[in-house]
């Protein structure tokens, strides 16, 4: 789904509402050179039927399930594409089955097998006398139950009778029968770096002569051991990085109008990944588009707004804003977290003369806190915390210090520093839920602290 806003009756920009794709999505597009090159390079490979292996490497949100939808929502109609997401599947060839008995697939293939061998009907012995006592369904009804194929065309039987163990050599003997068919490709989506996923893909690779397309992220990567197949994945290998040439490129497809201010914004400068772009660029453009919905000259109020759109204007009132609902969000999650006490309100540290922001315990451990924002490059507002960089204990419990920030560099000993962006800011503090909640996980997960 696509959010549009129009000028008039002109689309403006066109931010697809989820950034992150899902499997087998077909409402996506992609952009960028390096995104175009490689579902190119991809889709060609399939149409040539090459025997190859093409390796997908990107972190998450870098669009490498964005690739697989874009090709086997093209190629659909030209030739047989297996598409398995590994993500939670104990094998390959456990997906790979699923997918051929639950899927339109099935069908598919048991219609072309059907065509080829009504073609050469003579050919496996549907003639003479055969073919006055029974209608040609029943004797490949009967083909199925002997098993016993024809030398020629044993490939289009087994696949019209489904003949297979529905194992790994099941699949691997299913796919030389279904490319004599017509075109055949596997698209493998999230690889794990585990026996099932990796033993099973090196066998398919090794005994089939059909393209495969593997997309993994780079820590699988570094887990393989297999030289052998390290060297096969490594045949055609692509890395998904995102250039400044990419990201504006990217920017243009969705919002051509606005994309120039949107590449200029710093948070878009620092975006590491595919999805975090688009992010960030939807959260930009509706904003301005909201504000200046009904200004006289839209256009200008926009390009004018775009350039502020994570600027935190009153940025004490957001400190103190941020911190009552990281506050309520340590509340009402601390069951989750082990978390025995938060604190309700700032606390006073009477050995320091300190009041902090956020107090709570767990265990034999207390953790002490404060939210300081900045629209400056440093952090400069840190007097009360360096009265508490010598604070390790207090009575029996030990202390952990952390400090919520906007801003990396901070000149502060002994605290845990959490970085969190102008973006999850604005989120929590517009009534996100689901913002605040990931941003208190992030905190627990940053100060090392156990769901036991």
């Amino acid at each position: 789904m696509e959010l549009f806003v129009r000028r008039g009756e002109t689309m403006v920009c066109n931010f697809p509402e989820y950034t992150v794709s899902k499997y087998q999505d077909e409402n996506v597009k992609i952009a960028g050179r390096l995104w175009i090159e490689t579902s190119n390079k991809i889709k060609e490979a399939i149409l040539a039927r090459k025997n190859t292996v093409i390796s997908i490497i990107g972190e998450p949100g870098m669009g490498k399930t964005t690739l697989l939808n874009v090709v086997k929502k093209d190629l659909k109609e030209y030739s047989f594409i297996l598409y398995l997401d590994l993500v939670n599947s104990p094998s390959l060839s456990y997906s790979a089955w699923y997918v051929i008995k639950n899927t339109s697939v099935y069908e598919k293939i048991r219609e072309k097998a059907f065509e080829i061998l009504l073609q050469h009907q003579k050919d496996i012995g549907y003639k003479g006398l055969t073919k006055f006592s029974k209608e040609f369904s029943n004797f490949l009804r009967h083909i199925c139950e002997k098993k016993n194929w024809n030398n020629n065309f044993s490939y289009a039987e087994k696949l019209y009778c489904m003949s297979y163990e529905e194992n790994v050599e099941g699949l691997i003997e299913f796919l030389n029968d279904l490319s004599k068919l017509d075109t055949v490709a596997l698209l493998i989506d999230e690889i794990k770096a585990k026996d099932g996923h990796l033993t099973e893909l090196h066998k398919v690779i090794n005994e089939t002569n059909i393209p495969i397309i593997v997309t993994m992220v780079p820590d699988v990567v570094s887990e393989i051991k297999d030289r052998a197949l390290i060297r096969r994945l490594s045949e055609i290998k692509i890395e998904l990085k995102l250039s400044n040439d990419d990201k504006l490129d990217i920017l243009k497809t969705y919002c051509d109008d606005f994309a120039e201010e949107i590449y200029k914004i710093k948070e878009i400068q620092e975006a590491r990944t595919l999805s975090a772009v688009l992010d960030l660029a939807r959260y930009a453009y509706l904003q301005a588009f909201q504000y200046c919905k009904n200004d006289y000259k839209q256009i200008n109020c926009i390009r004018d707004y775009i350039r502020s759109a994570f600027y935190i204007e009153n940025i004490e009132e957001a400190s103190k804003e941020l911190e009552k609902k990281i506050r309520e969000g340590l509340i009402e999650l601390k069951g989750v977290y082990g978390i025995e006490y938060v604190h309700d309100r700032g606390r006073r540290i009477d050995e320091k003369s300190v009041i902090v922001d956020l107090y709570f315990r767990k265990g034999e451990t207390v953790y002490i806190g404060d939210v300081k924002l900045s629209n400056k490059d440093v952090l400069d507002n840190v007097g009360n915390m360096k009265k508490l960089e010598d604070y390790e204990k207090e009575g029996s419990f030990k202390v952990v210090k952390f400090i919520i920030t906007n801003t990396p560099n901070v000149d502060l000993k002994g605290f845990i520093l959490i970085y969190i962006d102008n973006y999850t800011i604005k989120k929590i503090l517009n009534g996100d839920i689901d913002a605040r909640n990931n941003l208190v996980g992030k905190i627990v997960r940053d100060l090392k602290i156990s769901n036991e």
